[in-house]
């Protein structure tokens, strides 16, 4: 699998900010990495890369918060 696997287009399409890309895919990792450790999942593909497919797969849906902080 290429380094360029999803491809930044692709995930920019889901979310223009690539700031919060990443931090879902922190998040989705993380999740990942704990099914991995509770033996739920087989550990193919490196956390934050299988966090980003499935980000561009539409298998991760996040939202913002409507308002900033106060």
């Amino acid at each position: 699998m290429a380094m360029n696997e999803p491809p930044l287009d692709d995930l920019l399409k889901i979310s223009r900010n690539r700031y919060i890309l990443a931090i879902v895919a922190a998040k989705q990792a993380r999740q990942i990495t704990d099914k991995i450790n509770a033996g739920l999942i087989d550990g193919g593909l490196k956390p934050v890369s299988k966090g980003l497919h499935d980000i561009a797969a539409g298998k991760v849906k996040f939202s913002l918060p409507k308002k900033g902080p106060k």
